[in-house]
This record gives structure tokens, C-alpha cells and sequence, in this order.
């Protein structure tokens, strides 16, 4: 059971790290599609209907951030003494799973929509980048299991 509870909460902090990206929030300057699209040599027609994608996705990505954050809410404020605290672990398991679904679902049409806006050459230099980030990600990750001794 314990690992239960560390496998949701390890979840639900996920979720709230890994949340849809705030691509197009009008609280940011835009730095995310900014850095995502740099040395792409996008046109002003690309840029144009890349910026109209992310705004009308904004409602919906906001609103699965807004999700996250009162998922994590609601694990962080549950008393794991209360004898019902594996059932409500248990719910809270089973609603991060489906706004998970839900976050990859969002994120997958987003992301056809901006592609079908790329030229294939664009589309292959975002693929490269992206290999080259996990890469990046995976090495951090083995330096940091390294430090740790594991």
C-alpha cells in the first residue's frame, strides 16, 4: 500500500511539472514558442497561424493546468491517518490517470496542428531538436542517479 501512495504522489508531482506547456498564456511573452521555434525560419504566415493554434487551444490548456494544480491540492491536503486515506489515494490515483490521458491527448492534436503548419524540412529540424533535448534530459538524469549512488 505504501507504494501506492508513493506511486501517486510521484504522479500527481509529475502531472503538475509535466502539465501542457503554458504555449500561449497572455502572462507570458511568448518565450516558450519563441525558444520552441528558433532557427526554424518560420515565415510570417507560419508564425500568424501558429500564434491563432495556440491561442484557441489556450482555453483548454489552461483549464488542464488549472486541473493539475487542485489534483495536487487535494493528495498534498489529505491526512494519510484518516481511515479512509487509501480509498481517497485511490480516487485521486484514478483522476491524475485521466487528466493525464486527457494532457496527452491535448498535446498530440496541438502538436499535428502546428506540423501540418511546418514545412517537412521544418518538421525534421523539430524532430532532431527534440532527440537531441531527451538525450540531454536522459544524461542529466544518469548524472544526478550517479550522485545519488544508485
Amino acid at each position: 500500500m505504501k507504494r501506492l501512495i508513493t506511486i501517486a504522489l510521484v504522479s500527481l508531482s509529475a502531472l503538475t511539472m509535466l502539465s501542457t506547456p503554458a504555449l500561449a498564456r497572455p502572462d507570458h511573452d511568448g518565450g516558450y514558442m519563441k525558444h520552441m521555434f528558433k532557427g526554424l525560419d518560420l515565415t510570417d504566415e507560419q508564425k500568424s497561424q501558429i500564434g491563432s493554434i495556440m491561442e484557441a487551444n489556450q482555453p483548454e490548456s489552461q483549464a488542464l493546468r488549472e486541473r493539475t494544480r487542485s489534483l495536487h491540492d487535494k493528495m498534498m491536503e489529505l491526512d494519510p491517518t484518516a481511515g479512509d486515506y487509501q480509498t481517497d489515494v485511490q480516487t485521486l490515483a484514478n483522476e491524475a490517470a485521466e487528466l493525464k490521458r486527457e494532457q496527452v491527448l491535448h498535446g498530440s492534436e496541438l502538436r499535428r496542428q502546428v506540423a501540418q503548419v511546418l514545412t517537412p524540412e521544418q518538421r525534421t529540424e523539430m524532430k532532431e531538436r527534440a532527440a537531441k533535448k531527451r538525450e540531454k534530459f536522459r544524461e542529466r538524469a544518469e548524472r544526478w542517479a550517479d550522485k545519488k549512488g544508485r
